[in-house]
């Protein structure tokens, strides 16, 4: 048991139930609670906090993560629906057959991982021809690095990042080491990988609100209109798309039903 990590990440899990059901509620809000029907999958899933909370709302869940943890058997035990997999998404070897979710969830992932190209290029593997994507993550040019708490030293090298912040007596310097992306680096990577990319700030800002009992602010974010979450989400502390594979905007696939390609062609 000494391999298996702590049921707790660092990182924390205050108001995770709050924020599963801000994502479950911010998707269905965009393509309608028939989603619960499908295969869903927790993309770096860590504890699965997450993927537990979700689960009573879905009909199967998957959490992958490439350390396995504690907490997993009797999230397992007590959700028939909910398995874990010990793997990682961003290497050659898809952890899961291809076409294979309705649903994605990458949730504060991306910076995390070694190679967040293959990450997303995994992510259109994984999806049904009529699936989608929840992918929420840290925004580069925000000037507060949001694991450290500390200003701008995201943006220096890393190794004189950690040496200043030990300079001014830190002990939170080893915990640096996320590497977060811009906008503009994040849709050539979807693009790449055949993804379209949907903002979902609005979406998700009056979901977590409506989530943490706050029915009135979550209407005020419902109000501002999506073109100006559009234009400010680049300069946004982080970043909510919703992705689907380039060839399907929104087709009429139902959660469950795979619709093969053509012979041939995509």
């Amino acid at each position: 048991m000494d391999d298996l990590a702590a049921a707790t990440p660092r990182w924390g899990s205050e108001g995770r139930d709050r924020k599963a059901m801000a994502i479950l509620q911010t998707l269905f809000s965009q393509r309608g609670k028939q989603l619960a029907d499908g295969v869903w999958v927790d993309v770096g899933c860590g504890s699965g906090g997450i993927a537990g909370a979700i689960s009573p709302h879905v009909k199967q869940i998957i959490g992958i993560d490439p350390e396995q943890w504690h907490s997993w058997d009797s999230l397992a035990e007590e959700r028939p629906n909910l398995s874990f997999l010990t793997a990682s998404f961003d290497g050659s070897r898809l952890p899961l057959p291809e076409e294979t979710a309705d649903v994605v969830i990458c949730n504060q992932v991306y910076e995390h991982v070694a190679h967040p190209a293959e990450l997303i290029r995994n992510i259109h593997r994984v999806l049904k021809p009529s699936g989608i994507c929840y992918f929420a993550g840290p925004n580069l040019l925000w000037p507060v690095e949001p694991h450290v708490h500390w200003p701008f030293v995201h943006w220096l090298p890393r190794r004189t990042a950690h040496g200043f912040m030990r300079a001014l007596g830190s002990e939170r310097a080893d915990a640096l080491d996320a590497y977060s992306a811009s906008h503009w680096v994040l849709m050539h990577w979807f693009d790449c990988a055949g993804l379209s990319a949907s903002n979902l700030l609005r979406a998700r800002a009056a979901a977590g609100l409506r989530a943490g009992g706050h029915s009135w602010l979550a209407l005020l974010a419902k109000a501002v209109p999506d073109s100006v979450y559009k234009l400010l989400s680049p300069l946004a502390p982080g970043f909510v798309f919703l992705l689907a594979k380039a060839e399907d905007r929104g087709g009429d696939a139902k959660p469950g039903q795979h619709q093969p390609r053509a012979l041939g062609g995509k």
